[in-house]
């Protein structure tokens, strides 16, 4: 080499360097391959584990769900959703505008939350708190219950414009997302992540009831929650707070929604499993043409029957006609 062209220079005596030549001489002793193979492989597999991890750690804690129909079904039971309360339509159920991440990831200073009906049209999830149901307000041309405008009015000071996180549980009939719902209480208690049950305070200032459904009762994933709920709601009722201290007959709710017809629970209403347990004994159903499902069964299997000697009828007909004309033809 002429005396004016200098050497380059040795590597860098780096402890990753060493690490990695380290490993690398490591792997090749296990698998036999060449270093110059370990120099291809490893930075693949490396790149290809950090890419997966990031997708998954942005499709379960980053990526917003601007709607109920948007939550991947492995979510329930399973996760929280993190945002800020944008209204209350209810007195037992709100919008919720999910900002994942929270501050860390700049929503309020850095992504701002849209405002107006408008801007949020189809950005929001809907919200319905379990375990709980508060008095029903007037919908539909059906008069309102006592006490439900300050039910409306007490959680909507609560929730409005404050984050919170919702659990959920499961979609009802009415596509909104049962959650347990939970806020971060105030001063020292708050910052040392104390948090508050929002159903759970609702059934102690009396602006709500336990949940009295026969069947979709939730009170989410912690246990003991019922009882502390129906604790609350007894401590309730003898203080006479809320809607344990109106004057005359008490109307639940559910006894309000049964006078009107409204349904409770999940989507199938209990008269349809009840008129299917009859047609599977071969009863017949109130209110329902035909017959039972008995005879129904055994009619179509013999119109099945009827069709299929039909048609092998029809069939054989033809195939013996195509047989004499060949014939004739033969001759």
């Amino acid at each position: 080499m002429p005396s004016w062209i200098s050497p380059p220079p040795p590597p860098p005596d780096h402890p990753l360097i060493r690490s990695y030549n380290s490993l690398k001489t490591r792997i090749s002793d296990l698998t036999s391959l060449p270093p110059s193979a370990i120099d291809i492989l490893l930075p693949s597999i490396t790149a290809a584990t950090a890419t997966l991890t990031l997708v998954y750690v942005y499709r379960n804690f980053l990526k917003r769900y601007p709607d109920s129909n948007s939550l991947p079904p492995q979510f329930f039971r399973r996760k929280g959703l993190y945002g800020k309360v944008v209204s209350v339509g209810d007195a037992d159920n709100f919008r919720l505008f999910h900002t994942p991440g929270g501050r860390w990831t700049g929503w309020g200073w850095l992504r701002q939350i849209p405002e107006g009906r408008k801007m949020l049209k189809g950005q929001t999830i809907h919200i319905r708190i379990a375990g709980v149901d508060a008095p029903e307000g007037a919908h539909f041309g059906k008069p309102s219950q006592p006490h439900s405008s300050e039910s409306l009015s007490y959680l909507s000071n609560l929730l409005t414009s404050h984050n919170v996180r919702a659990h959920l549980l499961r979609r009802d009939q009415y596509e909104r997302v049962v959650c347990s719902v939970s806020m971060k209480r105030n001063g020292i208690l708050g910052l040392l992540g104390f948090k508050h049950d929002v159903g759970l305070l609702m059934l102690k200032a009396g602006m709500a009831q336990v949940y009295e459904g026969t069947y979709g009762i939730e009170f989410g994933k912690r246990q003991g929650m019922e009882e502390r709920y129906r604790a609350a709601e007894e401590e309730a009722r003898v203080k006479k707070v809320g809607i344990w201290g109106l004057k005359g007959k008490y109307e639940s709710p559910g006894q309000y929604k049964a006078r009107f017809g409204g349904k409770e629970g999940p989507f199938t209403p209990s008269n349809a499993i009840a008129d299917k347990g009859k047609e599977s004994t071969g009863e017949k159903v109130k209110g329902k043409r035909g017959v039972s499902s008995s005879s129904a069964a055994v009619k179509l299997g013999v119109e099945t029957r009827r069709r299929k000697r039909k048609a092998t009828a029809a069939v054989t007909v033809t195939t013996v006609s195509k047989v004499v004309k060949r014939r004739k033809s033969d001759k």
